[in-house]
Protein backbone atom coordinates (compact mmCIF):
# COMPACT_ATOMS: atom_id res chain seq x y z
CA UNK A 1 0.00 0.00 0.00
CA UNK A 2 1.43 3.37 -1.04
CA UNK A 3 2.55 5.98 1.42
CA UNK A 4 0.45 9.13 1.19
CA UNK A 5 0.34 12.65 2.62
CA UNK A 6 -2.48 11.73 4.97
CA UNK A 7 -0.52 11.20 8.18
CA UNK A 8 -2.20 14.01 10.12
CA UNK A 9 -5.70 13.01 9.04
CA UNK A 10 -5.78 10.17 11.58
CA UNK A 11 -6.05 12.74 14.38
CA UNK A 12 -9.30 14.07 12.92
CA UNK A 13 -10.55 10.54 12.32
CA UNK A 14 -9.95 9.85 16.02
CA UNK A 15 -12.03 12.91 16.88
CA UNK A 16 -14.76 11.64 14.54
CA UNK A 17 -14.73 8.34 16.43
CA UNK A 18 -15.32 10.19 19.71
CA UNK A 19 -18.19 12.14 18.16
CA UNK A 20 -19.69 8.88 16.90
CA UNK A 21 -19.52 7.21 20.33
CA UNK A 22 -21.26 10.20 21.95
CA UNK A 23 -23.91 10.09 19.21
CA UNK A 24 -24.38 6.37 19.81
CA UNK A 25 -24.73 6.90 23.56
CA UNK A 26 -27.60 9.29 22.84
CA UNK A 27 -29.43 6.60 20.87
CA UNK A 28 -28.55 3.83 23.31
CA UNK A 29 -30.30 5.77 26.06
CA UNK A 30 -33.38 6.57 24.00
CA UNK A 31 -33.72 3.01 22.72
CA UNK A 32 -34.16 1.93 26.31
CA UNK A 33 -30.55 0.81 26.90
CA UNK A 34 -31.26 -2.41 25.06
CA UNK A 35 -31.18 -3.94 21.60
CA UNK A 36 -34.20 -3.41 19.33
CA UNK A 37 -36.86 -6.10 19.01
CA UNK A 38 -35.65 -7.45 15.66
CA UNK A 39 -32.21 -8.14 17.12
CA UNK A 40 -33.77 -10.59 19.56
CA UNK A 41 -34.89 -12.80 16.67
CA UNK A 42 -31.23 -13.61 16.05
CA UNK A 43 -30.66 -13.94 19.79
CA UNK A 44 -33.34 -16.63 19.91
CA UNK A 45 -31.77 -18.55 17.04
CA UNK A 46 -28.38 -18.30 18.74
CA UNK A 47 -29.87 -19.45 22.04
CA UNK A 48 -31.46 -22.51 20.47
CA UNK A 49 -28.18 -23.34 18.76
CA UNK A 50 -26.27 -23.11 22.03
CA UNK A 51 -28.83 -25.23 23.90
CA UNK A 52 -28.66 -28.00 21.31
CA UNK A 53 -31.94 -27.37 19.47
CA UNK A 54 -30.29 -26.34 16.21
CA UNK A 55 -30.32 -23.04 14.34
CA UNK A 56 -34.09 -22.67 14.64
CA UNK A 57 -36.64 -20.28 16.09
CA UNK A 58 -38.89 -23.02 17.47
CA UNK A 59 -37.35 -26.40 18.30
CA UNK A 60 -38.26 -28.90 15.59
CA UNK A 61 -39.18 -26.21 13.00
CA UNK A 62 -36.50 -25.47 10.41
CA UNK A 63 -37.46 -22.01 9.21
CA UNK A 64 -34.81 -19.42 8.31
CA UNK A 65 -36.33 -16.40 10.01
CA UNK A 66 -33.03 -14.53 10.19
CA UNK A 67 -30.80 -13.00 7.49
CA UNK A 68 -27.53 -12.68 9.37
CA UNK A 69 -25.95 -16.12 9.72
CA UNK A 70 -22.41 -15.00 10.56
CA UNK A 71 -23.63 -12.42 13.09
CA UNK A 72 -25.85 -15.02 14.74
CA UNK A 73 -22.98 -17.52 14.97
CA UNK A 74 -20.71 -14.89 16.56
CA UNK A 75 -23.38 -14.11 19.15
CA UNK A 76 -23.85 -17.82 19.80
CA UNK A 77 -20.14 -18.11 20.63
CA UNK A 78 -20.47 -15.36 23.25
CA UNK A 79 -23.66 -16.92 24.60
CA UNK A 80 -21.85 -20.24 24.88
CA UNK A 81 -19.52 -18.43 27.29
CA UNK A 82 -22.53 -17.39 29.37
CA UNK A 83 -22.70 -13.78 28.17
CA UNK A 84 -25.91 -11.78 27.63
CA UNK A 85 -26.33 -11.27 23.85
CA UNK A 86 -27.85 -7.78 24.03
CA UNK A 87 -24.86 -5.86 25.50
CA UNK A 88 -22.49 -8.03 23.47
CA UNK A 89 -24.29 -7.17 20.25
CA UNK A 90 -24.37 -3.47 21.09
CA UNK A 91 -20.66 -3.37 21.95
CA UNK A 92 -19.82 -5.24 18.75
CA UNK A 93 -21.88 -2.72 16.80
CA UNK A 94 -19.92 0.14 18.33
CA UNK A 95 -16.62 -1.62 17.59
CA UNK A 96 -17.49 -2.32 13.96
CA UNK A 97 -18.83 1.20 13.36
CA UNK A 98 -15.74 2.91 14.79
CA UNK A 99 -13.53 0.44 12.90
CA UNK A 100 -15.37 1.50 9.75
CA UNK A 101 -14.25 5.11 10.31
CA UNK A 102 -10.63 3.95 10.49
CA UNK A 103 -11.23 1.85 7.40
CA UNK A 104 -12.32 5.00 5.55
CA UNK A 105 -8.93 6.48 6.44
CA UNK A 106 -7.17 3.30 5.26
CA UNK A 107 -9.17 3.34 2.03
CA UNK A 108 -7.98 6.89 1.38
CA UNK A 109 -4.38 5.74 1.67
CA UNK A 110 -4.93 2.67 -0.49
CA UNK A 111 -6.73 4.65 -3.18
CA UNK A 112 -3.91 7.24 -3.15
CA UNK A 113 -6.23 10.17 -2.55
CA UNK A 114 -4.34 13.44 -2.77
CA UNK A 115 -6.35 15.41 -0.24
CA UNK A 116 -6.43 14.42 3.45
CA UNK A 117 -9.70 16.36 3.65
CA UNK A 118 -11.58 13.48 2.01
CA UNK A 119 -11.29 10.94 4.86
CA UNK A 120 -11.77 13.71 7.45
CA UNK A 121 -15.00 14.95 5.87
CA UNK A 122 -16.26 11.41 5.21
CA UNK A 123 -15.65 10.18 8.77
CA UNK A 124 -17.13 13.29 10.40
CA UNK A 125 -20.25 12.93 8.23
CA UNK A 126 -20.56 9.28 9.22
CA UNK A 127 -20.19 10.18 12.90
CA UNK A 128 -22.97 12.78 12.60
CA UNK A 129 -25.30 10.63 10.49
CA UNK A 130 -28.30 9.52 12.52
CA UNK A 131 -28.75 6.23 10.69
CA UNK A 132 -25.11 5.23 11.06
CA UNK A 133 -25.15 6.00 14.80
CA UNK A 134 -28.54 4.47 15.62
CA UNK A 135 -28.17 1.13 13.91
CA UNK A 136 -24.72 0.59 15.41
CA UNK A 137 -26.35 0.28 18.85
CA UNK A 138 -29.45 -1.58 17.68
CA UNK A 139 -27.95 -5.00 18.39
CA UNK A 140 -28.26 -5.91 14.73
CA UNK A 141 -25.64 -6.88 12.16
CA UNK A 142 -25.79 -3.62 10.22
CA UNK A 143 -22.44 -2.16 11.30
CA UNK A 144 -20.60 -5.44 10.82
CA UNK A 145 -21.97 -5.72 7.29
CA UNK A 146 -21.00 -2.11 6.49
CA UNK A 147 -17.48 -2.81 7.75
CA UNK A 148 -17.11 -5.96 5.64
CA UNK A 149 -18.41 -4.25 2.49
CA UNK A 150 -15.91 -1.40 2.82
CA UNK A 151 -13.13 -3.85 3.74
CA UNK A 152 -13.87 -5.88 0.62
CA UNK A 153 -13.81 -2.77 -1.59
CA UNK A 154 -10.60 -1.52 0.03
CA UNK A 155 -8.98 -4.89 -0.71
CA UNK A 156 -10.38 -4.83 -4.24
CA UNK A 157 -8.79 -1.46 -4.99
CA UNK A 158 -5.48 -2.53 -3.43
CA UNK A 159 -5.43 -5.75 -5.47
CA UNK A 160 -6.00 -3.79 -8.67
CA UNK A 161 -3.28 -1.26 -7.95
CA UNK A 162 -0.72 -3.81 -6.80
CA UNK A 163 -1.58 -6.49 -9.35
CA UNK A 164 -2.47 -8.96 -6.59
CA UNK A 165 -4.88 -11.92 -6.94
CA UNK A 166 -8.35 -11.24 -5.59
CA UNK A 167 -8.17 -13.76 -2.77
CA UNK A 168 -8.62 -11.31 0.10
CA UNK A 169 -11.48 -9.34 -1.45
CA UNK A 170 -13.21 -12.59 -2.49
CA UNK A 171 -13.03 -13.97 1.04
CA UNK A 172 -14.25 -10.68 2.55
CA UNK A 173 -17.18 -10.51 0.14
CA UNK A 174 -18.08 -14.07 1.12
CA UNK A 175 -18.06 -13.10 4.80
CA UNK A 176 -20.26 -10.10 3.94
CA UNK A 177 -22.68 -12.38 2.06
CA UNK A 178 -22.81 -14.69 5.09
CA UNK A 179 -23.65 -11.64 7.22
CA UNK A 180 -26.33 -10.30 4.87
CA UNK A 181 -27.53 -11.89 1.59
CA UNK A 182 -26.96 -8.54 -0.15
CA UNK A 183 -23.24 -9.27 0.05
CA UNK A 184 -23.68 -11.41 -3.06
CA UNK A 185 -24.83 -8.27 -4.89
CA UNK A 186 -21.48 -6.64 -4.06
CA UNK A 187 -19.68 -9.56 -5.72
CA UNK A 188 -21.77 -9.22 -8.88
CA UNK A 189 -21.07 -5.50 -9.09
CA UNK A 190 -17.34 -5.97 -8.52
CA UNK A 191 -17.10 -8.68 -11.17
CA UNK A 192 -18.86 -6.47 -13.73
CA UNK A 193 -16.78 -3.46 -12.74
CA UNK A 194 -13.58 -5.49 -13.00
CA UNK A 195 -14.47 -6.72 -16.50
CA UNK A 196 -15.29 -3.20 -17.73
CA UNK A 197 -12.14 -1.74 -16.14
CA UNK A 198 -9.90 -4.35 -17.75
CA UNK A 199 -11.50 -3.85 -21.14
CA UNK A 200 -11.11 -0.08 -20.96
CA UNK A 201 -7.66 0.14 -19.37
CA UNK A 202 -5.89 -3.04 -20.42
CA UNK A 203 -7.97 -4.31 -23.35
CA UNK A 204 -8.32 -7.58 -21.46
CA UNK A 205 -11.50 -9.35 -20.41
CA UNK A 206 -10.30 -11.34 -17.41
CA UNK A 207 -7.16 -12.31 -15.58
CA UNK A 208 -6.12 -15.01 -13.15
CA UNK A 209 -6.48 -12.45 -10.35
CA UNK A 210 -10.15 -11.96 -11.19
CA UNK A 211 -10.83 -15.68 -11.31
CA UNK A 212 -9.06 -16.05 -7.96
CA UNK A 213 -11.52 -13.58 -6.43
CA UNK A 214 -14.55 -15.59 -7.51
CA UNK A 215 -12.80 -18.79 -6.47
CA UNK A 216 -12.07 -17.43 -3.00
CA UNK A 217 -15.68 -16.31 -2.66
CA UNK A 218 -17.02 -19.73 -3.64
CA UNK A 219 -14.55 -21.55 -1.41
CA UNK A 220 -15.90 -19.69 1.63
CA UNK A 221 -19.54 -19.13 0.66
CA UNK A 222 -20.56 -22.24 -1.28
CA UNK A 223 -20.29 -24.75 1.62
CA UNK A 224 -22.42 -22.42 3.76
CA UNK A 225 -24.99 -21.97 0.98
CA UNK A 226 -25.30 -25.71 0.34
CA UNK A 227 -25.72 -26.34 4.05
CA UNK A 228 -28.44 -23.72 4.51
CA UNK A 229 -30.31 -24.94 1.40
CA UNK A 230 -30.21 -28.50 2.76
CA UNK A 231 -31.15 -27.36 6.27
CA UNK A 232 -33.98 -24.94 5.43
CA UNK A 233 -35.04 -26.01 1.93
CA UNK A 234 -35.26 -22.60 0.21
CA UNK A 235 -32.87 -20.56 -1.88
CA UNK A 236 -33.56 -17.38 0.10
CA UNK A 237 -34.29 -16.71 3.78
CA UNK A 238 -37.90 -16.93 4.89
CA UNK A 239 -37.79 -13.24 5.78
CA UNK A 240 -37.30 -12.34 2.10
CA UNK A 241 -40.49 -14.15 1.12
CA UNK A 242 -42.30 -12.54 4.07
CA UNK A 243 -41.35 -9.00 3.04
CA UNK A 244 -40.93 -9.01 -0.76
CA UNK A 245 -43.01 -10.06 -3.75
CA UNK A 246 -41.71 -10.83 -7.23
CA UNK A 247 -45.16 -10.64 -8.85
CA UNK A 248 -47.14 -7.49 -9.58
CA UNK A 249 -44.48 -5.49 -7.78
CA UNK A 250 -45.15 -2.01 -9.18
CA UNK A 251 -46.52 -0.76 -5.85
CA UNK A 252 -43.53 -2.28 -4.07
CA UNK A 253 -41.09 -0.48 -6.36
CA UNK A 254 -43.03 2.77 -6.02
CA UNK A 255 -42.79 2.53 -2.25
CA UNK A 256 -39.07 1.83 -2.63
CA UNK A 257 -38.63 5.01 -4.64
CA UNK A 258 -40.48 6.98 -1.97
CA UNK A 259 -38.24 5.45 0.67
CA UNK A 260 -35.10 6.47 -1.22
CA UNK A 261 -36.48 9.97 -1.78
CA UNK A 262 -37.31 10.32 1.93
CA UNK A 263 -33.82 9.19 2.91
CA UNK A 264 -32.20 11.67 0.51
CA UNK A 265 -34.44 14.46 1.79
CA UNK A 266 -33.31 13.76 5.35
CA UNK A 267 -29.65 13.80 4.27
CA UNK A 268 -29.37 17.37 2.93
CA UNK A 269 -31.56 16.72 -0.08
CA UNK A 270 -29.92 16.31 -3.44
CA UNK A 271 -26.74 18.14 -2.39
CA UNK A 272 -24.92 14.84 -1.81
CA UNK A 273 -25.78 13.30 -5.21
CA UNK A 274 -24.89 16.59 -6.92
CA UNK A 275 -21.48 16.65 -5.23
CA UNK A 276 -20.86 13.07 -6.36
CA UNK A 277 -21.46 14.27 -9.91
CA UNK A 278 -18.60 16.80 -9.73
CA UNK A 279 -15.81 14.29 -10.53
CA UNK A 280 -18.07 12.72 -13.15
CA UNK A 281 -18.59 16.06 -14.91
CA UNK A 282 -14.84 16.67 -14.73
CA UNK A 283 -14.36 13.19 -16.27
CA UNK A 284 -12.12 11.96 -13.50
CA UNK A 285 -13.11 8.32 -13.71
CA UNK A 286 -10.62 6.68 -11.39
CA UNK A 287 -10.83 2.96 -10.71
CA UNK A 288 -11.79 3.34 -7.07
CA UNK A 289 -14.34 6.09 -7.74
CA UNK A 290 -16.24 4.11 -10.38
CA UNK A 291 -16.11 0.99 -8.19
CA UNK A 292 -17.67 2.71 -5.18
CA UNK A 293 -20.20 4.50 -7.34
CA UNK A 294 -21.24 1.24 -9.03
CA UNK A 295 -21.86 -0.47 -5.67
CA UNK A 296 -23.83 2.51 -4.32
CA UNK A 297 -26.06 2.73 -7.40
CA UNK A 298 -26.68 -1.02 -7.50
CA UNK A 299 -27.52 -1.11 -3.81
CA UNK A 300 -29.94 1.80 -4.11
CA UNK A 301 -31.61 0.00 -7.02
CA UNK A 302 -31.93 -3.07 -4.79
CA UNK A 303 -33.57 -0.99 -2.03
CA UNK A 304 -36.07 0.30 -4.58
CA UNK A 305 -36.76 -3.23 -5.81
CA UNK A 306 -37.54 -4.67 -2.36
CA UNK A 307 -39.77 -1.72 -1.49
CA UNK A 308 -37.64 0.02 1.11
CA UNK A 309 -37.90 -0.51 4.84
CA UNK A 310 -40.01 0.58 7.79
CA UNK A 311 -36.99 2.38 9.27
CA UNK A 312 -35.49 5.64 8.03
CA UNK A 313 -32.03 4.50 6.98
CA UNK A 314 -31.21 0.96 8.15
CA UNK A 315 -30.96 -0.35 4.59
CA UNK A 316 -28.64 2.51 3.59
CA UNK A 317 -26.07 2.09 6.38
CA UNK A 318 -23.93 -0.47 4.47
CA UNK A 319 -23.32 2.03 1.66
CA UNK A 320 -23.05 5.18 3.76
CA UNK A 321 -19.24 4.93 4.09
CA UNK A 322 -18.93 4.58 0.32
CA UNK A 323 -21.38 7.40 -0.31
CA UNK A 324 -19.63 9.81 2.06
CA UNK A 325 -16.24 9.07 0.49
CA UNK A 326 -17.77 9.96 -2.89
CA UNK A 327 -19.48 13.07 -1.50
CA UNK A 328 -16.29 14.23 0.23
CA UNK A 329 -14.34 13.71 -2.99
CA UNK A 330 -16.86 15.78 -4.93
CA UNK A 331 -16.82 18.49 -2.30
CA UNK A 332 -13.01 18.73 -2.38
CA UNK A 333 -13.03 18.74 -6.19
CA UNK A 334 -15.61 21.54 -6.22
CA UNK A 335 -13.60 23.59 -3.73
CA UNK A 336 -10.35 23.12 -5.68
CA UNK A 337 -12.04 24.15 -8.93
CA UNK A 338 -13.49 27.26 -7.28
CA UNK A 339 -10.13 28.09 -5.74
CA UNK A 340 -8.37 27.80 -9.10
CA UNK A 341 -10.89 30.07 -10.82
CA UNK A 342 -10.76 32.66 -8.07
CA UNK A 343 -6.96 32.50 -8.16
CA UNK A 344 -6.95 33.25 -11.86
CA UNK A 345 -9.24 36.25 -11.43
CA UNK A 346 -7.77 37.66 -8.21
CA UNK A 347 -4.18 36.87 -7.40
CA UNK A 348 -4.49 37.81 -3.75
CA UNK A 349 -3.40 35.53 -0.91
CA UNK A 350 -5.86 37.15 1.52
CA UNK A 351 -8.74 36.37 -0.82
CA UNK A 352 -7.71 32.71 -1.02
CA UNK A 353 -7.43 32.54 2.77
CA UNK A 354 -10.88 34.10 3.09
CA UNK A 355 -12.19 31.53 0.64
CA UNK A 356 -10.75 28.73 2.77
CA UNK A 357 -12.40 30.06 5.93
CA UNK A 358 -15.68 30.53 4.09
CA UNK A 359 -15.47 26.90 2.98
CA UNK A 360 -14.86 25.80 6.56
CA UNK A 361 -17.87 27.81 7.76
CA UNK A 362 -20.05 26.26 5.04
CA UNK A 363 -18.78 22.80 5.93
CA UNK A 364 -19.54 23.37 9.62
CA UNK A 365 -23.05 24.56 8.82
CA UNK A 366 -23.51 21.53 6.60
CA UNK A 367 -22.47 19.22 9.45
CA UNK A 368 -24.94 20.89 11.80
CA UNK A 369 -27.67 20.53 9.19
CA UNK A 370 -26.78 16.86 8.67
CA UNK A 371 -27.06 15.88 12.33
CA UNK A 372 -30.25 17.92 12.70
CA UNK A 373 -31.91 16.45 9.62
CA UNK A 374 -30.71 12.84 9.61
CA UNK A 375 -30.65 12.34 13.37
CA UNK A 376 -32.90 14.68 15.38
CA UNK A 377 -35.61 15.06 12.72
CA UNK A 378 -34.78 11.75 11.03
CA UNK A 379 -34.08 8.56 12.93
CA UNK A 380 -34.92 9.95 16.36
CA UNK A 381 -38.20 11.56 15.40
CA UNK A 382 -39.38 9.07 12.78
CA UNK A 383 -38.17 5.84 14.38
CA UNK A 384 -37.30 6.20 18.08
CA UNK A 385 -40.19 8.53 18.93
CA UNK A 386 -42.75 7.37 16.37
CA UNK A 387 -42.41 3.69 17.30
CA UNK A 388 -41.97 4.44 21.03
CA UNK A 389 -38.77 2.42 21.00
CA UNK A 390 -37.91 2.58 24.72
CA UNK A 391 -41.47 1.90 25.82
CA UNK A 392 -41.78 -1.01 23.39
CA UNK A 393 -38.53 -2.53 24.60
CA UNK A 394 -39.37 -2.31 28.31
CA UNK A 395 -42.91 -3.61 27.75
CA UNK A 396 -41.89 -6.59 25.63
CA UNK A 397 -39.03 -7.58 27.90
CA UNK A 398 -41.28 -7.39 30.96
CA UNK A 399 -44.00 -9.40 29.20
CA UNK A 400 -41.58 -12.10 28.09
CA UNK A 401 -40.10 -12.52 31.56
CA UNK A 402 -43.54 -12.62 33.15
CA UNK A 403 -44.76 -15.29 30.72
CA UNK A 404 -41.75 -17.49 31.46
CA UNK A 405 -42.69 -17.49 35.15
CA UNK A 406 -46.48 -17.67 34.86
CA UNK A 407 -47.52 -19.99 32.01
CA UNK A 408 -46.81 -23.65 31.33
CA UNK A 409 -43.76 -24.45 29.20
CA UNK A 410 -45.84 -26.11 26.45
CA UNK A 411 -47.90 -22.95 25.85
CA UNK A 412 -48.19 -21.95 22.18
CA UNK A 413 -48.07 -18.19 21.63
CA UNK A 414 -48.81 -15.81 18.74
CA UNK A 415 -47.11 -12.38 18.53
CA UNK A 416 -46.89 -9.38 16.23
CA UNK A 417 -43.24 -8.73 17.22
CA UNK A 418 -41.06 -11.82 17.12
CA UNK A 419 -38.08 -10.67 19.18
CA UNK A 420 -38.07 -9.82 22.86
CA UNK A 421 -41.27 -11.54 24.01
CA UNK A 422 -40.45 -14.96 22.47
CA UNK A 423 -36.81 -14.74 23.55
CA UNK A 424 -37.55 -14.13 27.22
CA UNK A 425 -40.70 -16.27 27.37
CA UNK A 426 -39.01 -19.29 25.79
CA UNK A 427 -42.35 -20.50 24.38
CA UNK A 428 -43.16 -21.99 20.99
CA UNK A 429 -44.19 -18.93 19.01
CA UNK A 430 -45.95 -18.01 15.78
CA UNK A 431 -44.99 -14.66 14.29
CA UNK A 432 -48.25 -13.49 12.76
CA UNK A 433 -46.40 -11.56 10.02
CA UNK A 434 -44.57 -14.66 8.85
CA UNK A 435 -40.97 -14.16 9.94
CA UNK A 436 -40.80 -17.71 11.26
CA UNK A 437 -43.73 -19.21 9.36
CA UNK A 438 -43.42 -20.61 5.83
CA UNK A 439 -47.14 -20.46 5.04
CA UNK A 440 -47.54 -16.77 5.86
CA UNK A 441 -44.24 -15.79 4.23
CA UNK A 442 -45.25 -17.35 0.91
CA UNK A 443 -48.72 -15.79 0.77
CA UNK A 444 -49.59 -13.88 -2.40
CA UNK A 445 -50.88 -10.46 -1.34
CA UNK A 446 -52.70 -8.46 -3.99
CA UNK A 447 -51.88 -5.01 -2.61
CA UNK A 448 -48.27 -5.84 -1.68
CA UNK A 449 -46.27 -2.64 -1.51
CA UNK A 450 -49.05 -0.44 -0.19
CA UNK A 451 -48.60 -1.17 3.50
CA UNK A 452 -45.81 -1.03 6.06
CA UNK A 453 -42.78 -3.01 4.80
CA UNK A 454 -42.48 -6.38 6.51
CA UNK A 455 -46.02 -6.17 7.93
CA UNK A 456 -48.20 -6.87 4.89
CA UNK A 457 -48.58 -10.66 4.92
CA UNK A 458 -51.14 -11.58 7.53
CA UNK A 459 -53.53 -14.56 7.32
CA UNK A 460 -56.18 -14.19 10.01
CA UNK A 461 -57.94 -17.48 9.17
CA UNK A 462 -54.63 -19.33 9.29
CA UNK A 463 -53.83 -17.87 12.71
CA UNK A 464 -57.24 -18.95 13.98
CA UNK A 465 -56.64 -22.42 12.51
CA UNK A 466 -53.29 -22.69 14.29
CA UNK A 467 -55.07 -21.56 17.47
CA UNK A 468 -52.31 -20.17 19.71
CA UNK A 469 -53.05 -20.49 23.41
CA UNK A 470 -52.09 -16.85 23.91
CA UNK A 471 -51.83 -13.94 21.49
CA UNK A 472 -49.78 -10.92 22.55
CA UNK A 473 -50.19 -7.86 20.33
CA UNK A 474 -49.79 -4.11 20.36
CA UNK A 475 -53.30 -3.64 18.93
CA UNK A 476 -56.68 -4.76 20.27
CA UNK A 477 -57.55 -6.64 17.10
CA UNK A 478 -59.32 -9.63 18.72
CA UNK A 479 -61.91 -7.82 20.80
CA UNK A 480 -65.27 -9.49 20.13
CA UNK A 481 -63.69 -12.70 18.84
CA UNK A 482 -65.55 -15.98 19.34
CA UNK A 483 -62.28 -17.83 20.01
CA UNK A 484 -60.30 -15.36 22.10
CA UNK A 485 -60.90 -13.32 25.19
CA UNK A 486 -58.85 -10.33 26.29
CA UNK A 487 -57.48 -10.92 29.77
CA UNK A 488 -56.06 -8.57 32.36
CA UNK A 489 -52.98 -10.16 33.89
CA UNK A 490 -50.45 -8.50 36.23
CA UNK A 491 -47.44 -8.71 33.94
CA UNK A 492 -46.26 -5.24 35.03
CA UNK A 493 -47.20 -2.63 37.61
CA UNK A 494 -46.23 0.23 35.30
CA UNK A 495 -49.36 1.66 33.60
CA UNK A 496 -47.18 3.28 30.90
CA UNK A 497 -46.05 -0.19 29.84
CA UNK A 498 -49.31 -2.00 30.60
CA UNK A 499 -51.27 -0.04 28.00
CA UNK A 500 -48.76 -0.92 25.27
CA UNK A 501 -49.63 -4.62 24.95
CA UNK A 502 -52.86 -6.60 24.82
CA UNK A 503 -53.12 -10.20 26.00
CA UNK A 504 -55.67 -12.59 24.49
CA UNK A 505 -56.37 -16.07 25.84
CA UNK A 506 -57.84 -18.89 23.80
CA UNK A 507 -61.20 -19.64 25.43
CA UNK A 508 -60.35 -23.32 25.69
CA UNK A 509 -56.98 -22.79 27.36
CA UNK A 510 -56.14 -22.61 31.05
CA UNK A 511 -52.39 -22.99 31.27
CA UNK A 512 -51.58 -20.45 33.95
CA UNK A 513 -49.18 -21.57 36.61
Amino acid sequence: MRSMPLRRAWIYVGVACLILVVHQAFYYRDLGADAVDDAYISFRYAHNLVTGNGLVFNPGERVEGYTNFLWTIILALFMRLGMDPSPVAIVLGVVFSTATLWLVYLFSRVASLKSPAVPVIATVCLALDGSFALWAVSGMETSMFAFLVLAALTSYVWEWQEGKPGLLSGALIALAAMTRPEGALVLVVIVIHQVVARLVVKRQLLSAADIARVGAFLAVYLPYFLWRYYYYGFLLPNTFYAKVTVRDSVAQHTRGLRHVAAFVRLHLGWLGPLLILVPVLKRRFSFWFTGLLAVVLAYVAYIVYVGGDWSVGRFFVPILPLAYILVATGLVEAYESLRERVGRLISSRSVLISLRYAALVCLTLGCVALVSSSSLHGEHELFVTRFQAARATHARVAMGKWLRENVLADTFMGVDAAGQIPYYAGLTTLDMFGVNDVHTAHLQVEDMGQGLPGHEKFDFDYIMWRGPDLIIASAAFLDGSDMYQRVEVPWTDDPWLYDFLFVYRHKGWSGWR
